[in-house]
């Protein structure tokens, strides 16, 4: 009986040979990007007595002869529609006949396809590494490759010593394939894979390190990350730099990831599954990243079917998904792989990431999309466009992301979905948008829409430690506040309310808390303060705003407490924190109008340094305050 190596000898042939071992009308399974067979691609299409042959691939990069050979030679279907992004030159894509059949599925599911049928493989041909004991490893292109050798009745390897031999569920026995063939070439870098996307149009820089600081404030230290396959996040992975002791458990392992591990902020340490280790599905990259790949422990290459599975990855506990989109509408519905009857990319495992996510503990679903595209055009849509797939429903999402800001959606009514997604519109689109939304009554007709000719001052923020040590987040308004504010109105005392307004209310006005909540932040200015620093789970516990008069007089300026958090110090610091904000605006002058009975306040004023004039009648005291001769406050935080 033969050994081992001799049976694994008597398997090699050449590529020349390759094409006899393959019959007319196979459909054939190749590795994607470093792991793609290209010197088997290349002599299949020399050989022109192949015809009727159905090219099976996950995402395409590098040199794909095929493509432009015609569909009675070569198809091509996959999981990942290419003919319409910047894979490929526009010379390319006009050239290429065979780009077309897209089939939109999540990549968790290929599993299930192949077992029933409705996908069918006849050959696999891979790239591996030389054998050792018996193996060989799929390196860097695990995927799913297994699953498709599974159910192939052939199955062929080219060998390739620079192939990194990879930890975790990647190997497979020797017996499993049938022929090999010794191609010793470097794996393709990422420049060498995909030179026109490196080379194609960009967002400008600093819209994406606006996105990149967005998203960071989203992730916390120890979190996992999960990342889409879209180009478009990885200009933002840099700001991770920002945390520490981070996970990863994603589809793709780049150069971006890369480094964060070399600099230590990937570490894995505080992983509930796979602790210690990153689990990723298939790298490309640079030498430098094969070689770390290479009998490294500390990253592991599984299927997509674990990768992606979104009952594993809700086991991940603090895991962050961040999926890049095409489109978003107002009312939170996401596209990801198409644009009216053009397919751009694919779903690939974006409601999968999506899902998990959302049902991780601590996890957090994250849609990333620039507010303007490249040509010009708003990405936040009141609807659509015909022909869009919806890849991710309205009821899945939860944080949308764009260089202006961040919108949650969980649980919020379509109006609130509105105001929080037209607040990181771009400017150029708010006012349509707005006007589109009450024109179809998914916001009030009455909605004053002053925040819409300016952005959201993200740089006011700030968390300040109250007299007793509570840490607490003061922030600008938002127009998605009206119910908080509603909410914190009747958390206040009669007397309070009397001290505030100089009149009994048994509820809020609307047309106020509308006026309090949407403002135009370059003329007014309402600042509040929330219980906690989770700016989507809190109360209001305090509000500060000034208000300017459209006739010309001087702007008003007011402030409240709630009663359970007077003693607090709030009072005091929204002041001179209006005072600052005002100061920096160019604003000289404020007044504001106080019962004689509200000694609290009085108090605060007389007390502040800030040089003012008041007057009494009939019990109310108005005091006009000069911001010009305002000295420094010494006590207040560096």
């Amino acid at each position: 009986m033969a050994s081992t190596t001799q049976r694994w000898e008597e398997k090699e042939i050449s590529l020349d040979i390759l094409p006899s071992k393959i019959a007319n009308g196979s459909k054939i399974y190749i590795g994607s990007c470093g792991s793609t067979a290209e010197a088997s691609l290349q002599a299949m299409v020399d050989d022109w007595s192949l015809v009727n042959i159905q090219i099976i691939q996950m995402i395409p990069g590098g040199n794909l002869p095929h493509l432009s050979q015609s569909l009675d030679r070569f198809r091509t279907s996959g999981f990942f529609s290419f003919n319409r992004t910047n894979f490929f030159s526009t010379e390319e894509r006009q050239n290429t006949e065979c780009l077309n059949d897209y089939t939109p599925v999540g990549v968790n599911q290929i599993t299930r396809l192949l077992q029933e049928k409705c996908v069918q493989v006849d050959v696999s041909i891979i790239k591996v590494t030389p054998p050792h004991k018996g193996f060989v490893s799929l390196g860097t292109g695990v995927e799913a490759t297994m699953d498709f050798i599974r159910h192939s009745q052939i199955v062929i390897a080219e060998v390739n010593e620079n192939m990194p031999w990879t930890e975790g569920p990647s190997k497979i026995p020797i017996d499993d394939i049938d022929w090999w063939i010794s191609v010793n070439k470097p794996l393709l870098t990422t420049e060498e894979l995909w030179p026109e996307l490196i080379a194609g149009p960009t967002y400008p820089q600093d819209v994406m390190d606006r996105i990149g600081m967005n998203i960071v404030k989203e992730v916390p230290n120890r979190a996992t990350i999960r990342l889409g396959v879209s180009p478009l996040i990885y200009p933002t992975i840099k700001f991770l730099r920002e945390r520490s002791d981070l996970g990863l458990h994603t589809d793709l392992f780049n150069e971006e990831l890369f480094q964060l591990h070399k600099e230590g902020v990937i570490t894995n340490k505080y992983k509930t599954i796979d602790t210690g280790r990153s689990v990723v599905g298939q790298a490309y990259g640079s030498a430098e990243l094969y070689d770390f790949c290479d009998r490294n422990p500390i990253i592991e290459f599984h299927p997509s079917s674990s990768t992606c599975d979104p009952q594993t990855l809700a086991k991940i506990d603090n895991l962050v998904s961040i999926v890049a989109a095409l489109k978003v509408d107002v009312t939170g519905q996401v596209a990801t792989d198409s644009i009216a009857h053009k397919f751009y990319m694919g779903l690939w495992t974006d409601e999968d990431s999506i899902r998990g996510a959302k049902f991780s503990r601590g996890g957090k679903p994250i849609i990333v999309i620039p507010s303007k595209s490249i040509s010009g055009r708003s990405n936040i849509v009141f609807e659509l466009p015909p022909g869009t797939g919806v890849s991710i429903t309205r009821s899945d999402v939860e944080y949308v992301i764009t260089e202006i800001g961040t919108a949650y959606l969980y649980g919020k009514s379509i109006r609130e979905r509105c105001l929080a997604l037209i607040n990181i519109a771009h400017t150029d689109f708010r006012q349509e948008l707005m006007h589109l939304a009450k024109e179809n009554r998914y916001i009030s007709m009455s909605q004053p829409g002053r925040f819409l000719s300016s952005t959201y001052p993200v740089e006011l923020e700030a968390k300040y430690t109250t007299r007793t040590g509570k840490t607490i987040l003061v922030r600008p308004v938002k127009a998605t506040d009206e119910d908080n504010l509603r909410n914190f109105f009747h958390k206040l005392s009669d007397h309070s309310v009397y001290l505030r307004y100089f009149r009994k209310l048994k509820s809020m006005p609307q047309k106020i808390l509308q006026k309090t909540a949407d403002v135009d932040y370059s003329k007014d200015m309402a600042i509040v303060v929330q219980d906690c620093d989770d700016d989507y789970h809190h109360e209001l516990v305090a509000l500060g705003q000034w208000v300017s008069d459209p006739r010309g007089g001087l702007s008003e300026l007011a402030f409240q407490v709630r009663d359970d958090w007077q003693g607090e110090g709030l009072g005091t610091f929204l002041f001179r924190r209006l005072i600052d904000i005002a100061k920096e605006q160019g604003i000289q002058h404020l007044k504001a109008d106080v019962l004689g009975d509200n000694k609290g306040m009085n108090v605060i004023f007389e007390r502040s340094g800030v040089k003012c004039r008041k007057r009494s009648d009939f019990g109310v005291i108005t005091y006009l305050f000069d911001l010009d001769a305002t000295p420094p406050d010494p006590h207040q935080d560096k």
